[in-house]
């Protein structure tokens, strides 16, 4: 068999893992967004937004 086919059967092999992992970060990117825009927390992203500007010697 060619060797070039060779690699890439290997490469496909873990194929199902990165697939997993790709859907891992997505509900992660969609957790972290409904976590920072829950109305429920408005008031601590607001008060978080703040804070650079809050007095205080450097």
């Amino acid at each position: 068999m060619n060797p070039l086919m060779q690699e890439a059967g290997r490469s496909v092999e873990l194929g199902w893992l990165l697939g997993v992992v790709t859907v891992v970060f997505f509900l992660s990117f969609l957790f972290w967004t409904w976590y920072a825009y829950a109305p429920s927390r408005k008031q601590i992203m607001e008060q978080a937004s703040r804070i650079p500007f809050e007095g205080g010697d450097v």
